[in-house]
């Protein structure tokens, strides 16, 4: 009998905890993935077709400049910028790149991986419209062009930020 007055208050505590957990991992804040802009998933079909383009110019440029040295296979990961959304201006993007050698130790039969990645950060001007992102990074030769209000290109970051 005892178990079942508890079991009401019990209840409660669950239900307020659990609104607190859901309202705090639902916070709003200023910023939102570009992905997220104007609303939840809007951009969602333009987002990654642009960071497909990005990936394949990656891919393309990487073996003759960038791309020397310790690891030879570098992949570009994934592409993300952050949006103020009631502004509509990019705050921040970031091109993760990963890469890796795979050595099998002739004693063991073990393969042992090394791996690395870098984050390197776009060098965008300072309220970069959305739209203008977009517009530059989707030409042909999106990694070399200067990105808006900046006199570097991603080529450039990536030249710096990886070797």
């Amino acid at each position: 009998m005892k178990l079942m007055s508890l079991l009401p208050p019990l209840s409660l505590a669950f239900a307020v905890l659990a609104a607190g957990i859901c309202s705090a991992s639902g916070r709003e804040g200023p910023y939102v993935d570009l992905v997220d802009f104007p609303h939840k998933e809007a951009n969602w079909d333009r987002f990654y077709d642009l960071e497909d383009h990005l990936i394949r110019a990656f891919h393309d440029l990487c073996g003759d400049t960038y791309c020397e040295g310790e690891y030879s296979n570098h992949i570009a990961l994934q592409f993300r910028c952050s949006v103020h959304a009631a502004s509509g201006t990019v705050q921040a993007c970031t091109l993760v790149i990963g890469a890796g050698n795979l050595e099998v130790e002739r004693d063991t039969g073990r393969v042992v991986p090394d791996s690395r990645t870098w984050a390197c950060a776009a060098p965008l001007g300072a309220n970069t419209p959305v739209e203008t992102l977009h517009v530059a990074l989707a030409g042909r030769d999106a990694l070399r062009r200067p990105l808006p209000g900046s006199n570097f290109s991603m080529h450039d970051a990536l030249f710096d930020c990886l070797n």
